[in-house]
């Protein structure tokens, strides 16, 4: 009868999800263009989430100006939140186009 090993050799906790994938050159022009590839998804998804906020009640007031602004505002927060949040999209996108 064979006896089965049971004991897990790797330390607590073990990230099952990262097991096995291809690491991420973080300093390469691929991740980059992967982080600004993601920074364009985010930037879709807070323009969505800004047509559901009520004008009325806006600081500025509206306008042209304000739209001006919000947009240049939303754009860096898309970077920023590309750069820190983790939300993964990047990485993903440079693990699919660099094992082709």
């Amino acid at each position: 009868m064979q006896s089965i090993n049971l004991t897990n050799s790797h330390p607590y906790p073990v990230d099952m999800a990262r097991a096995g994938r291809q690491a991420v050159d973080k300093h390469s022009e691929l991740y980059k263009a992967s982080v600004d590839f993601e920074s364009l998804f985010i930037r879709q998804m807070l323009e969505v989430m800004r047509k559901t906020i009520h004008r009325e009640d806006d600081l500025l007031s509206g306008g042209m100006t304000q739209d001006v602004f919000e947009g240049m505002l939303y754009d860096e927060y898309a970077k920023k939140m590309a750069e820190t949040a983790g939300f993964g999209l990047a990485d993903t996108i440079y693990r699919q186009l660099s094992s082709k």
